[in-house]
């Protein structure tokens, strides 16, 4: 889903202009993922039955889950892990003794690493199946499916049994959101889950996965936000890096609650600008002087002029509690200089990039 994002800047005398980035709507996302197995496979050289259970469907259900907006592609929107047995009643099978049995977890559509596509465009579905210790070459650390392992117990009383399985599902981005078609997820593996012993075949489970995306939305109150500094002396900047003329401001935004509000600041007059001095701009005709932002007491360094997720010189602001939210800072002059300041106008111009993750 592509989107297009206006640019608003405004000259401040000091001024820190603005550049918003009108808020995208994003689908938020209900999901479910179950999982169970059984078996009853019925061997060349011996029967199978179920011990405990019988075939089932299997259905996790995550809620409502709202999708950030600006998640980077491979981050995970949401997880859950559960015992194998809370998704269904306990399962168990019987196969034989000494009979050497395939079990195999399986995946439906198209995957890279793991990853499958949903229904959704730029949602997939990672799942992870493991025993919480040591269980008939079950893997004991979480393990990737699809995947297979062979098996056999030697004992006449011995059965297969679901009660340590733990299973984890993540729904993961795989590039840019797109509900246009709908905001119900529906994924389904049948079968899921299989026995065998070479010649026959048990289909044990199915899985559904289902998600209800809702939007997580922001907006920025004010666009262009002025920011007059005090009028200062040269004397009161006695060396490199002192400052003077805090001003208070703040970048005011409202959101959704549950929101995940991340924040960078760009240096209009020189984008490539890493640093946490902004570039005097046009209307400047002082020297040895620069403008800083802090945070608190740490000063922001700037970054470039993008939203995605981990972008360089991001800002973590804080979780949306619903409502409007307040963004505090503040701005300075600082020395550059170790000769003499050179009295005269500052004018700075910065933009701000909010990110929704």
């Amino acid at each position: 889903m592509q989107t297009h994002r206006r640019r608003d800047a405004v000259r401040a005398w000091f001024g820190l202009a603005a550049l918003v980035r009108p808020i995208r709507r994003i689908p938020a996302l209900i999901f479910s993922a179950g999982a169970l197995w059984v078996c009853t496979v019925m061997p060349a050289h011996g029967a199978r039955s179920f011990y405990t259970g019988s075939y089932d469907a299997a259905v996790m259900n995550f809620g409502s889950i709202a999708v950030p907006r600006d998640v980077g592609t491979g981050n995970t929107i949401a997880t859950r892990q559960t015992p194998y047995d809370s998704l269904t009643a306990h399962q168990g099978y019987a196969c034989g003794v000494n009979v050497v049995t395939t079990m195999s977890v399986l995946m439906s559509g198209s995957g890279v690493s793991g990853i499958y596509q949903t229904n959704i465009p730029g949602v997939g579905i990672r799942i992870y199946m493991w025993v919480t210790s040591s269980y008939y070459n079950t893997p004991t650390t979480p393990t990737l499916i699809p995947n297979a392992w062979t098996y056999s117990y030697p004992e006449s009383f011995g059965n297969y049994g679901t009660g340590i399985t733990q299973v984890k599902v993540d729904l993961v981005a795989t590039g840019a959101v797109d509900l246009s078609g709908g905001n119900a997820l529906v994924y389904v593996v049948n079968p899921w889950i299989t026995v065998s012993d070479g010649t026959s075949t048990l289909n044990g489970a199915s899985l559904t996965v289902n998600a209800t995306f809702t939007t997580s939305t922001c907006s920025v109150l004010n666009s262009n936000v002025p920011v007059q500094l005090p009028k200062a002396f040269v004397s009161q900047l006695t060396s490199v890096n002192s400052t003077v003329g805090d001003t208070a401001f703040s970048l005011d935004l409202q959101c959704t609650a549950g929101t995940n509000v991340f924040v960078t600041l760009t240096d209009a007059s020189n984008t490539a600008n890493r640093s946490a001095i902004a570039t005097l701009g046009p209307g400047s005709s002082t020297q040895g002087v620069g403008v800083r932002i802090l945070n608190g007491t740490t000063p922001i360094s700037f970054g470039p002029d993008s939203a995605l997720a981990g972008t360089v010189n991001q800002i973590a602001v804080g979780k949306a509690a619903g409502g409007i939210m307040h963004v505090p800072l503040t701005a300075q002059y600082i020395c550059t200089s170790s000769g003499p300041v050179v009295p005269g106008n500052v004018a700075a111009k910065l933009t701000f990039t909010f990110s929704y993750q």
